[in-house]
């Protein structure tokens, strides 16, 4: 009795051996057998590339863009589509299709004269550059305006690299002692702020019995305060018509009217 179960045993044992390795031969001979493992082009010229695929029956397909690489040269071979190596399977007859490298990334520095700072930070950023040390120094100009570049412009430079900017900025204007300009007709005071660059920027109108029109009666800053070119002057003027009429005046660079 014991001795047929053990029969029986080393019967099922021989069976499932027997099926296992016709199993695995299956396999090898008849589905692994038609395919292949994936090469490796990476590196390789686009005629080494074809001779490898020609010789495993592959269809080797190059795609037009390319992609800038630190390893490997311009022209050759930096991406395929499928992974080289033995655990990824191609059949013959597959198309493999690769980019070519544009070889390494060569970042310039841009041209900032005359542009303003902003307008450099966001330049800078686009290029993968980054801002370094700005200065800023006066100069004969009506608004800020980079001067000058550390690199220099067209500079080779790796990504990140810091750009320091050299910022030139209108001159600090002059400060005068605000006079007192009450009791005297605007026409007048407007040509005498003139000769100064000072601008009345606001001129607010109101009422003022037993005064003509035109007459300053308020103003701001008032008399001994500092003011400059940059300063906003506002005054309030003599109108016989009440209803607060706010005149604004243009301001030209430098403070001008």
């Amino acid at each position: 009795m014991k001795r047929g179960c053990l029969n029986n045993v080393l019967f099922a044992f021989a069976v499932f051996v027997v099926f296992g390795f016709s199993t695995y031969l299956c396999f090898t001979f008849f589905v692994h057998g038609r395919s292949l493992p994936t090469p490796n082009l990476i590196g390789k010229s686009v005629a080494d590339a074809k001779a490898v695929c020609s010789d495993l029956g592959l269809t080797l397909d190059v795609a037009p863009g390319t992609r800038n690489s630190d390893k490997v040269p311009a022209g050759f071979v930096v991406w395929q589509n499928r992974s080289p190596g033995t655990t990824n399977l191609v059949k013959r007859g597959t198309r493999i299709k690769v980019e070519l490298s544009a070889g390494p990334l060569v970042l310039r520095v841009p041209d900032f004269n005359g542009q303003r700072p902003g307008t450099a930070v966001l330049r800078l950023g686009q290029v993968n550059l980054k801002l370094g040390q700005t200065t800023y120094a006066e100069m004969n100009t009506e608004q800020q305006a980079i001067v000058a570049e550390d690199p220099p412009k067209d500079t080779v430079v790796a990504a990140q690299t810091p750009v320091s900017l050299l910022i030139g900025v209108p001159p600090a204007p002059r400060p005068y002692v605000m006079p007192d300009v009450i009791d005297h007709p605007l026409e007048e005071v407007r040509s005498y702020f003139a000769a100064y660059k000072l601008n009345i920027s606001t001129v607010k109108f109101e009422s003022y019995p037993g005064l003509p029109d035109g007459v300053i009666i308020r103003q701001y800053p008032l008399r001994g305060a500092p003011v400059s070119a940059r300063d906003a002057i506002t005054v309030v003027v003599t109108r016989q018509e009440q209803g607060g009429i706010v005149e604004q005046t243009t301001t030209r660079p430098g403070g001008t009217q």
